[in-house]
């Protein structure tokens, strides 16, 4: 299993983070590795972030594609290795996070997909709180259908071998930040390997920090967002019999009921609830798009008359 990976970060109008986060990763221990930055920003300000970084290593892909799941998947066809590695461009990766991946997989040759630890970076301010930390300290190793957050972690922290896109395709589009559902898309890949009765486990060894602080004010705009896409995938799920995804949908309802889940109250919780209940039964005919593997991603240079200074990239609208 040890050998070259592809680390694979996706980004949108986060020009400073995005490049502190490669800074991160370029400065890992384990160092046969691509990195594959995609970019849906807006304008040129993360472009000229990464413009002057010098190393072969790093693949950069600018898209006019809107959404999180698209941004993924464009990566994932771009890769050209057979382990792949997400993190998230708030993060920062520890040193030996690539090395620590890599020795799950060499620790367990059955495993598909390695799930790791997530920490908040810094104190923030005061007052303010920092959402979406894993910070479990037992290893945990499971084949079966499992609530994806409790027991192995989310997309900031998460590699998968590329054979689960294969087996089962892809994260589906129309779930995930930047689509009108705002969340969900790693919840229902991972079921959906789960299902399949795909090895993950989670491990503390892999390690990000997550710098992501928000106001007590701004979080529950964050968890509507969170029960819609989860409402959504499990119930997609539920419908289609498997009990772990029932458990999960009526305990996420009674959550949502006694007002636990930092919403900002029940009436609120109760409209993403619903619909989430409702956009089910589209998920539950869902087919996720399939890796093509015909044409290989490779970099070139853009010439001056193109970018301010020369840059590995490939430009494109993310359709192939």
């Amino acid at each position: 299993m040890s050998g070259r990976v592809s680390v694979l970060l996706c980004t949108r109008n986060r020009p400073e983070k995005a490049r502190r986060c490669i800074a991160s990763i370029l400065a890992n221990s384990y160092r046969d590795f691509e990195l594959i930055v995609v970019d849906q920003s807006t304008d040129d300000r993360t472009r000229d972030a990464v413009d002057g970084i010098d190393d072969s290593r790093l693949v950069y892909i600018r898209t006019t594609t809107v959404g999180l799941s698209r941004s993924r998947n464009i990566a994932v066809r771009a890769s050209r290795t057979e382990t792949i590695l997400f993190t998230d461009d708030d993060c920062i990766c520890d040193a030996d996070w690539i090395g620590a991946v890599v020795a799950e997989y060499d620790r367990d040759p059955l495993l598909m997909g390695v799930f790791g630890r997530v920490v908040a970076y810094g104190t923030g301010a005061p007052g303010m709180f920092c959402p979406c930390l894993i910070e479990r300290d037992e290893r945990q190793v499971v084949d079966r259908p499992v609530t994806p957050y409790d027991v192995l972690g989310a997309g900031n922290n998460m590699s998968f071998r590329k054979e689960v896109f294969r087996r089962i395709g892809l994260f589906i589009e129309t779930l995930g930040a930047g689509t009108w559902m705002k969340s969900g898309e790693d919840t229902e890949f991972v079921y959906r390997a789960l299902h399949n009765r795909m090895r993950f486990a989670y491990a503390p060894g892999p390690l990000v920090e997550h710098d992501n602080w928000l106001s007590r004010a701004q979080y529950p705009a964050l968890a509507r967002g969170y029960i819609l896409g989860a409402t959504a995938v499990l119930t997609a799920f539920a419908l289609r019999g498997v009990r772990s995804a029932r458990r999960d949908l009526a305990r996420n309802t009674r959550n949502v009921l006694t007002n636990k889940l930092g919403a900002g109250g029940v009436a609120p919780a109760l409209g993403p609830l619903t619909l989430g209940c409702l956009m089910g039964v589209r998920y539950l005919l869902a087919s996720p798009p399939r890796l093509q593997e015909l044409v290989q991603v490779r970099p070139q240079r853009l010439s001056r008359d193109v970018a301010a200074a020369p840059l590995r990239d490939l430009v494109g609208d993310g359709r192939g």
